[in-house]
């Protein structure tokens, strides 16, 4: 039996649902249901539901239950917004010498990314390809980067995830091409291309977003 509080399982339970697509926006659950299915009573559910409202993933409603809520387009330009300009950054503060140490990390997570697209695995995908930005931004040493990084990731897996399931499950994996010329530009020690690369799908999502509304 896990060592861990009853809330934190709860927690982590529910949220692994909610980033791997099990509850779409607009679902609504129960907390009588959730406590019965976690075997366990509702007051850690609650708990964790409450967690999961100030991260922005559900919304208690009086007397009708907890709902699902996906991601305001605004919120999301805005987070896509913030980490563009930090993969910007740490491309211009730093060397090329300084990537190579990241470099064997960022081909393995490119590698589990690839496989992850050829066996149409959505959630191994996008996450291994956010933690292959991560590991681009780990070079930089500088911890405020990385934890202002940490803050949206899950955020943005959860609706591209979503995103990905309910509107364009045949739409091809366009990240997979993005990664790999940011990989070769690193390892070639071309630091601007690799930045443009950034910049111009930054405005590709974008467009992708409009069409989404």
């Amino acid at each position: 039996m896990s060592d861990l509080p009853l809330v934190d399982i709860a927690y982590r339970h529910i949220r692994q649902k909610l980033l791997n697509g099990d509850y779409v926006p607009g679902t609504l659950l129960s907390e009588n249901e959730l406590a019965a299915e976690l075997s366990m009573s509702r007051t850690p559910v609650r708990d964790a539901m409450a967690v999961l409202s100030r991260e922005g993933f559900v919304e208690t409603l009086k007397k009708r239950g907890i709902l699902v809520k996906g991601i305001d387009i605004k919120e999301l330009y805005d987070m896509f917004d913030l980490l563009t300009a930090l993969y910007v950054y740490v491309l211009d503060a730093l060397e090329p010498r300084q990537f190579e140490e990241v470099l064997p990390t960022m081909k393995r997570y490119l590698d589990e990314l690839a496989d992850a697209s050829e066996r149409k695995r959505y959630r191994d995908y996008y996450e291994n390809g956010l933690l292959f930005v991560r590991t681009l931004l780990a070079a930089s040493r500088n911890q405020c980067i990385l934890q202002t990084f940490d803050t949206y990731k899950d955020k943005i897996l959860y609706f591209v995830v979503l995103y990905r399931t309910v509107n364009s499950p045949n739409r091809p994996y366009t990240s997979r091409k993005l990664y790999s010329e940011v990989y070769e530009r690193l390892t070639e020690g071309k630091l601007t291309a690799a930045k443009q690369a950034f910049v111009e799908a930054m405005k590709n999502n974008r467009e992708e977003l409009v069409r989404y509304m």
